[in-house]
């Protein structure tokens, strides 16, 4: 049993599914940091394979997380990350991020779905999912909903009829 751990690299691997949409891939630099059930974090982990063009357009980056940035960790309950500014496309779409933990076969899902902000910590709970009155990051959602209502303006072409988007523009 102790020859089959010791082939493992990490404990932990974190898996990034980047979007397939136009411009989805980034350049930029990425960081996480896993926080656990009862309060335990890891540090700063940089994800960057060496040698790799990471992050690229509908594409699934595997990423071992080394023993030095753990400290015992329980369940994965919620994922802090972000990306700066760096290299010319830096935008960055983000579909999901999985944590596996190796030692005891848990995956943690966390659904992204959006456009990932330079300089902006993202929080996500295993399985973001909740009532906006239920949820833990007013401060995030209220930010996205500010930056969809710059991108979608609505208009009434008649009183009693339906909202129509009026104009569209991706442009922030």
């Amino acid at each position: 049993m102790g020859a089959c751990f010791s082939r493992i690299r990490s404990d932990y691997v974190v898996y990034v599914r980047t979007g397939d949409r136009r411009n989805a891939g980034t350049d930029a630099n990425v960081t996480i940091i896993l926080h656990d059930d009862v309060g335990h974090s890891t540090g700063e982990i940089t994800l960057d394979n060496f040698l790799r063009n990471d992050f690229e357009r509908g594409k699934q980056d595997k990423f071992d997380v080394p023993r030095s940035k753990l400290r015992p960790l329980g369940k994965i309950t919620k994922i802090e990350f972000w990306r700066d500014d760096a290299g010319i496309g830096s935008d960055w779409y983000v579909e999901r991020i999985l944590v596996e933990n190796r030692l005891t076969n848990d995956i943690f899902v966390f659904p992204i779905f959006r456009w990932i902000k330079a300089g902006y910590h993202y929080m996500i709970k295993h399985l973001d999912t909740s009532l906006p009155q239920s949820d833990d990051y007013h401060e995030q959602r209220k930010m996205e909903l500010e930056d969809k209502r710059k991108i979608y303006k609505y208009a009434q072409k008649a009183p009693g009829m339906p909202v129509q988007v009026w104009n569209f523009s991706f442009n922030l």
